[in-house]
């Protein structure tokens, strides 16, 4: 029995085309005939004349699409940011940034009405300062471009390296620093690791900046050689490094940090002053990558909790601790939850480093440490900042189980968790007073998002 063969439609010359609306990877989407041609940099709006390709897999009516001209620009396009070529960091790249804030608002306020909720609670985006830098950790990948080590960031939707020589919204060393690590492992003929074979020693670089120190781990395959220690330590020393760690990660795949890591040389941590606290970062620590707008962020939060010193406040996914501290002076108590324990190790140690007694930390699954609370009438306020999945429908029903009055702040890294949870919540007692967006990374699709919401 022959297969069925499957034809396609090709077109062999240019074919104009008109953008509908621009998807979170920064692709313009246009209808053409029986096909969504999805081409790259593409603006809502503009018409094009585009090289149309094969489909992107078969039986689809999705293919790309090459501009070759413009008939009509955008308004939004912005013609000198220098670096759109690298999509997978900056996918709204292609737009003026009040463009991007605008794109974003819209796609929270999508998120919203998916939530069944009125698009009218979006309240706005809070702006970032572009002037400055803005992402204060960074994890570059390493590479071999004609025998020479590069390192960059993944393109978008594979594992292919984009080098970075620089990036206005990173610390300046960042980049100075890996470049040089580069070119000297270049000299020192280092092998870099591939996925394919499992092969190599040069896997990865994390790099941290908290105003007052610098952190950076070096990853690789195996145990580092003392000439590749060395070396390293010594390009550390050059740029005034704080804490140089190495991390070794043999496993296969794309994690990037492997379960061994020990310090080279410098101090086990460094400090990051955030809110009027001290937090200490090492290797494996969370913190939020732009530190300005997360302060605006947490401060949000904390204020909507209001204070009432007779009461308690939840943390749920609470980290290091962070929003905790920054309740504990509006609240008799503070009660921190989080499934990792190396973060509740940390939060622990974060309270004792400022001097605080009133809070308390626990390790646990927030659907399992939630019950304890169920009972307790003087829990007033919850803050809430879980992982991109968001806490999923058993851990909303709880929560909507907590005694009124009650306020929840709740703070979405993906829309999709937010239009998810949100609807449960919204269906079983709670009601959304506002929602605000945070433009923790400029030009990015990413949007941190602020819900307020009240039991009563």
């Amino acid at each position: 029995m022959s297969k069925k063969s499957i034809v396609y439609k090709m077109y062999d010359c240019p074919c104009q085309i008109v953008i509908s609306e621009v998807n979170s990877f920064g692709q313009g989407i246009a209808y053409y005939e029986d096909s969504e041609i999805y081409v790259e940099g593409a603006l809502e709006g503009e018409e094009l004349l585009v090289e149309i390709g094969a489909p992107f897999a078969n039986g689809s009516k999705r293919r790309p699409g090459k501009i070759i001209s413009f008939v009509r620009k955008s308004e939004d396009r912005a013609e000198n940011f220098n670096e759109l070529e690298h999509p997978s960091i900056y996918a709204y790249g292609h737009m003026t940034y009040e463009a991007s804030l605008r794109k974003k608002k819209q796609d929270i306020m999508a998120a919203v009405k998916k939530a069944g909720l009125s698009a009218d609670l979006v309240e706005g985006m809070q702006s970032c300062d572009i002037s400055k830098p803005s992402r204060f950790k960074s994890i570059r990948h390493f590479a071999l471009d004609n025998d020479r080590i590069i390192n960059g960031f993944y393109k978008s939707r594979s594992h292919d390296v984009i080098e970075i020589s620089s990036s206005k919204f990173e610390p300046a060393w960042f980049s100075d620093f890996a470049n040089k690590l580069c070119s000297k492992l270049t000299e020192k003929k280092v092998s870099v690791y591939d996925e394919l074979s499992g092969r190599g020693e040069l896997r990865a670089l994390f790099l941290r900046d908290t105003i007052e120190g610098k952190l950076c781990t070096l990853i690789v395959s195996s145990k580092a050689s003392e000439e590749l220690k060395n070396t390293y330590l010594n390009i550390a020393r050059q740029f005034a490094i704080d804490s140089v760690y190495i991390n070794v990660n043999s496993e296969k795949g794309n994690r990037i940090l492997g379960d061994t890591t020990y310090l080279v040389a410098g101090r086990e941590k460094v400090e990051l002053p955030l809110c009027g606290y001290r937090y200490a970062a090492g290797p494996h620590t969370f913190l939020q990558v732009n530190y300005p707008i997360a302060k605006l962020l947490y401060e949000e939060a904390v204020r909507w909790c209001g204070v009432d010193k007779e009461s308690v406040a939840l943390d749920l996914c609470c980290g290091v601790g962070t929003m905790s501290l920054c309740l504990s002076p509006s609240f008799k108590e503070v009660h921190g939850i989080e499934i990792v324990e190396d973060s509740i190790i940390a939060a622990k140690d974060n309270a004792k480093l400022n001097g605080i007694d009133n809070v308390f930390f626990e390790v646990a699954d927030i659907t399992r440490g939630i019950p304890d609370y169920l009972k307790n009438k003087s829990i007033k306020a919850i803050i809430c900042d879980p992982a991109r999945a968001g806490i999923g429908d058993k851990a909303c029903l709880q929560l909507c189980k907590l005694k009124s009055p009650l306020k929840l702040a709740y703070i979405f890294c993906s829309l999709t968790a937010l239009s998810k949870d949100l609807k449960s919540l919204c269906s079983n007692g709670f009601k959304v007073k506002a929602v605000k967006g945070f433009d923790m990374f400029p030009f990015s699709s990413h949007v941190e998002t602020i819900c307020l919401l009240e039991k009563s």
